[in-house]
């Protein structure tokens, strides 16, 4: 897990610059929308994401005591812009196995071990986003590369 500290000033600052172009077809960051579970307003954060089976793989970088996760498992769905699509998705469930780890392409996942993060979030595309999307297998293998 990350520590923030004496960062915190230049993290907001950086992640207000990384929001705008989050989720966009050029952009390495997805836009992660999620629900206040307190005052029920929408708010974003830009974080990596990797496309993971049915879903995606989010880090918890700064451990599950993060506004976005609790109000993520709170309400149990989210938006997330990744690449220049939008994926409708639900059912989050923390994991940290090995697997998850070899999901992420090898550069990302040296930084992720050097970081000290080890817990994901595994979010599933909603129903109605399976019906119309095509698999995210092919776009895992695209992502990879």
């Amino acid at each position: 897990m990350l520590k923030v500290g004496p960062f915190r000033g230049f993290l907001t600052r950086y992640n207000d610059m990384t929001r705008k172009i989050s989720g966009t077809k050029r952009s390495s960051w997805a836009l992660l929308t999620h629900v206040g579970r307190r005052s029920g307003r929408a708010y974003q954060t830009s974080l990596g994401a990797i496309p993971y089976r049915d879903g995606f793989l989010l880090p918890l970088g700064y451990g599950p005591h993060t506004d976005w996760y609790r109000n993520l498992m709170a309400a149990g769905a989210c938006t997330l812009a990744w690449k220049g699509q939008s994926f409708s998705l639900e059912r989050p469930e923390l994991v940290s196995c090995p697997d998850v780890m070899r999901a992420w392409p090898t550069r990302s996942r040296i930084l992720l071990q050097l970081a000290g993060i080890h817990d994901f979030v595994w979010l599933h595309l909603s129903r109605e986003q399976r019906a119309e999307s095509a698999p995210l297998a092919s776009q895992v293998d695209h992502a990879a590369n």
